[in-house]
């Protein structure tokens, strides 16, 4: 399918998806080699929360790196982000080696994961903002569809192999591996050649907070795109909070080791990877793509609720459920993705995906927070079960707020 979607002139297409997969795999060995140590050497649902409050504070604040990315040459953006990243995944390799780590080698550890996690949120965003310049608008649901196909059929031993590195590997070789193939993606940056001056915003001969204000009146006059993303930071917070919980969840109903986390992130990249692959055959537009946001929501929070209830009887069906999850919210966020590139100018991309970012991650600090202590006073099956309660109210709401909209542009055109 990808094959019939580029040419020999079109590279750009194979060498931004090679250096995107590259760029995943580290991020994921980085994020999983952070995660686990916390996890495995500390035994605090608090400390671990950390990590989780960390990641999410930077999407909340991500619409301050939009200006950035729309002034900067994209290209050399990828290339020195991803060389930094590298660097950062060598320093802390001697860290592994003291057992006992010091309250300074803990808060140095924290630092790195937020300066790579910041490179992180530089990195993801252009691809939106390049592939509108680089692959024709009706191609854009298919090439989307196979980007996120391509990093889920990955995450299908990625989240396994992750684990199976740290245990036999250690987690030093795994951050070695990790920062290696950082180096490997930045040679498939290299190889880009597009206009850059085509996706740049021309300069702009405007201040940073003029061309960042630029960016939140673009996305307010498209208020039909704008009520899709409000409601998602309130279910984001539970989010959060089932973030918190879901190691604790994998080993205390599937399997005491690494493996058990593994094995849950695995079921849910295969229901990604479906969703992927589904949505190239299934892109939706205007009404009908409201619909599918609240059946989608729907059938993920039953997923998400079935799954505590179900944990406690038949463990197994938990990856069942989980995948099911997956399913329907991948297919939403792809058709979600395109309808933005679809209706904003690759000038602007930048700062409107970062600012959507920003809007529907703010309050999953909140949920981590909240994560650790309901973790550590409650268990971990309402951590896991508000998510599905929460994605469930949120698609009742958007469902009252699009008969709201249907009802009165019918009103319109009867006067």
């Amino acid at each position: 399918m990808l094959k019939n979607l580029i040419n020999k002139d079109n590279s750009n297409v194979v060498n931004l998806l090679i250096g995107r997969i590259g760029t995943n795999i580290a991020d994921s060995l980085f994020y999983m080699v952070i995660l686990w140590y916390f996890k495995s050497h500390f035994h605090s649902p608090i400390l671990l929360s950390l990590i989780f409050i960390a990641d999410s504070t930077i999407d909340m604040f991500s619409f301050t790196l939009g200006p950035i990315i729309d002034r900067l040459n994209i290209k050399k953006l990828l290339q020195v982000v991803t060389i930094i990243q590298a660097i950062l995944s060598l320093l802390i390799i001697p860290l592994f080696n003291d057992p006992n780590l010091h309250l300074f080698a803990i808060i140095f550890l924290i630092i790195v994961y937020i300066l790579s996690t910041i490179g992180s949120t530089l990195i993801y965003p252009a691809e939106d903002k390049i592939l509108p310049i680089i692959v024709k608008k009706e191609n854009l649901a298919k090439v989307n569809g196979i980007f996120q196909m391509s990093y889920q059929t990955l995450d299908l031993f990625l989240d396994a192999g992750a684990t199976i590195l740290i245990t036999y590997l250690s987690i030093k070789n795994t951050i070695i591996i990790s920062g290696l193939i950082f180096t490997f993606a930045l040679l498939f940056y290299a190889r880009l050649n597009f206009n850059v001056q085509s996706i740049s915003s021309d300069k702009e001969n405007s201040t940073y907070l003029k061309a960042l204000i630029n960016g939140w009146q673009a996305l307010q006059k498209e208020k039909d795109i704008l009520i899709l993303i409000l409601p998602f930071a309130i279910t984001n917070l539970f989010y959060g909070i089932s973030s918190i919980g879901l190691p604790y969840f994998a080993t205390q109903y599937l399997d005491r080791s690494a493996m058990s986390y593994g094995g849950l992130e695995l079921a849910s990249s295969v229901g990604g990877l479906l969703g992927s692959i589904a949505v190239q055959h299934f892109y939706v537009k205007d009404n009908k793509l409201r619909l599918l946001i609240v059946i989608c929501l729907i059938l993920s929070g039953i997923s998400i609720i079935l799954e505590t209830i179900i944990a406690p009887i038949f463990p197994i069906l938990i990856l069942l459920f989980a995948l099911f999850s997956t399913f329907w919210i991948s297919m939403m966020n792809i058709n979600f993705r395109v309808l933005v590139q679809e209706n904003f100018h690759p000038n602007l991309l930048g700062r409107i995906n970062t600012i959507n970012s920003s809007i529907v991650n703010c309050m999953i600090p909140i949920g981590s927070f909240l994560g650790g202590i309901i973790v550590k006073n409650l268990g971990v099956l309402p951590a896991i079960m508000l998510e599905g309660i929460a994605q469930v109210i949120t698609a009742f709401f958007y469902l009252i707020i699009f008969i709201k909209i249907k009802h009165k542009n019918r009103g319109i055109i009867n006067e």
